[in-house]
């Protein structure tokens, strides 16, 4: 045989050889199973755990209305100025957060009528603290257009027991979530005992 023949022949050997492999390939993949499709998360389990988080950055804000107001001496800012300002930012806190906490329980699904009534018992909760926390700021808007010190110090006055309403109607809404999330039945139960987010609380 010559060489010319013998190199034709394992030419043709190896053209075989890499159908045999291309045919065994696609079999292999035609055969494969494929990846199951995730089960996707209810709504009701992502509105409890919006709520939930939700409910976490009230209870702070909360917590920390009229706490560590520091004032320093060495500040050109008066007492009366730097009372105003750091109590002001605590109460922007709560607003902001009973916001937001508002805002995501009117998102419920609207399937989801287990929920019904715990979002107009906290509804009811959430409008007094607004309610309270916008008499803070008012008071603290006047500190600003006082006519002179000793208003201005009244206004803070105010503008703090304001503050001392305010906190015990967070105080109100943390503990009225907290009864719902944990004393909560039926469907309602098993939307935050599968939210993660909930799991902290």
């Amino acid at each position: 045989m010559s060489r010319l023949r013998i190199r034709a022949a394992a030419l043709v050997l190896v053209a075989v050889s890499l159908a045999g492999c291309g045919s065994s390939t696609s079999a292999d993949s035609s055969s494969a199973s494929p990846s199951p499709t995730p089960t996707p998360t209810p709504s009701s389990v992502i509105w409890a755990g919006d709520v939930c988080v939700a409910f976490a950055a009230v209870k702070t804000s909360v917590g920390a209305l009229g706490h560590n107001l520091t004032i320093k001496t060495s500040q050109d800012k008066s007492v009366i100025d730097q009372v105003s300002r750091q109590l002001r930012i605590q109460a922007l806190a709560i607003a902001d957060s009973v916001d937001r906490l508002t805002t995501t329980l009117r998102a419920v699904p609207v399937d989801f009528v287990a929920a019904n009534d715990m979002v107009a018992n906290l509804t009811t909760h959430t409008d007094s603290t607004t309610s309270a926390i916008n008499d803070v700021k008012s008071h603290l808007d006047a500190v600003g257009s006082a006519g002179n010190v000793i208003a201005a110090a009244g206004e803070v006055g105010q503008a703090l027991a304001s503050a001392k309403t305010a906190f015990d109607a967070g105080s109100g809404l943390v503990s009225a979530i907290g009864d719902t999330t944990s004393q909560a039945k039926g469907q309602l139960q098993e939307a935050f005992a599968a939210a993660p987010a909930c799991q902290g609380l």
